[in-house]
């Protein structure tokens, strides 16, 4: 994967220099001047740095959106010392192969969901603990909490990242092919999950198949009928048109679309600090240019206007579900460690007595 992956970057980066480097900005990344990570992104030391920002997800997406704020921010206010290049789409590899090379700092800078991160940094396991907010609005607060962030952020830092925030796509939902209202009607419906063992444990408590299956195949197992459901924010099944493959999206609010976005440590450490408050600022810029395309596009509508019926479950019909589901949550608390637990837990308490 390293040799792969930088033998990759160097090429791309030929072909941006016979092309004539720095012409465009739009985020396309065959307009962008690539770069490799680690040591080429350091400029050698004469001041100049590059971002090699890659992500999985498409490019009308909100990872993207955030991507271009971020870069147009940065390189603004940096005064041409960072160049920040775009990958979306999965170009320079899958979620997981990209997070690696963010840790061996061959690419600089990625997000992904909360779960495949876990395999890197086992504490970030304490976001899939199913039912946790009733509120998008509880689950920002805990999110943006430094009770929680700032012991989670040296998690992180322990295997070689700089968590620079956390954005989300609200919750994860269920879409399939017949109406859902309890944990009955889900009994042998099988249902491509991601492969994260407490994701897979908790829809087996609900009585469904759960099919772990790469993000890339899902379309095309919906289409041929490999599985009959799977679970996403409200964002990526619009993206990625899964909802053409199904008649249902059933709000079970199961679990919350958390986006961490990360940066190699060593990278962001060997930078000035007025550039650091410049990374930090257009980290900031860039979640509110997501949350604001988020405000200005509702999905769900034009997926409902495509002929998609949507299900909504009350907090009664949903009780069942957690009361279901709630041993994962015991299962997750003996794998992170209990700093993390008891801050995540503290943060959340605080939310609902400040709003109970």
């Amino acid at each position: 994967m390293k040799r792969t992956l930088a033998l990759l970057l160097s090429l791309v980066m030929a072909v941006g220099l016979l092309a004539g480097c720095g012409n465009s900005s739009n985020g396309s990344a065959g307009q962008e001047t690539p770069s490799g990570g680690g040591g080429e992104t350091t400029g050698g030391g004469d001041g100049n740095y590059i971002i090699t920002l890659a992500h999985a997800t498409a490019e009308n997406g909100t990872a993207q959106i955030f991507a271009l704020a971020f870069k147009d921010y940065v390189e603004e206010n940096s005064g041409g010392q960072i160049t920040v290049n775009i990958f979306p789409n999965g170009q320079l590899g899958a979620d997981r192969e990209v997070l690696e090379a963010v840790q061996n700092n061959e690419v600089t800078m990625t997000v992904t969901a909360n779960a495949v991160q876990a395999n890197f940094v086992t504490d970030a396991f304490i976001l899939d603990i199913p039912f946790t907010f009733s509120t998008v609005e509880a689950m920002r607060y805990t999110l943006n909490d430094p009770t929680y962030l700032d012991v989670i952020k040296q998690s992180y830092a322990d295997s070689g990242f700089l968590l620079m925030g956390v954005t989300d796509q609200e919750f994860r939902v269920l879409s399939c092919n017949k109406p859902v209202y309890s944990p009955e009607d889900l009994k042998g419906m099988t249902i491509r999950t991601m492969e994260n063992e407490y994701h897979m444990e908790a829809w087996r408590l609900l009585g469904a198949n759960p099919t772990p299956l790469a993000f890339t195949e899902l379309y095309t197992a919906l289409q041929q009928g490999t599985v009959d459901a799977e679970e996403n924010p409200v964002e990526l099944i619009y993206t990625q048109r899964f909802y053409e493959q199904q008649e249902y999206i059933v709000m079970t609010n199961h679990l919350g679309q958390m986006a961490p976005w990360v940066m190699n440590l060593e990278f962001y450490n060997s930078l000035p600090d007025d550039l650091k408050t410049v990374v930090d600022e257009g980290y900031k810029v860039g979640e509110e240019a997501l949350y604001q395309f988020m405000e200005e596009n509702d999905r769900l509508q034009e997926m409902v206007d495509y002929g998609i019926e949507v299900i909504e479950l009350s907090p009664e019909q949903l009780e069942p579900f957690a009361e279901a589901t709630a041993s994962v949550g015991d299962m997750i608390r003996e794998v992170v460690s209990p700093e993390v637990y008891e801050a995540f837990m503290t943060s959340i308490e605080n939310y609902n007595a400040s709003n109970g």
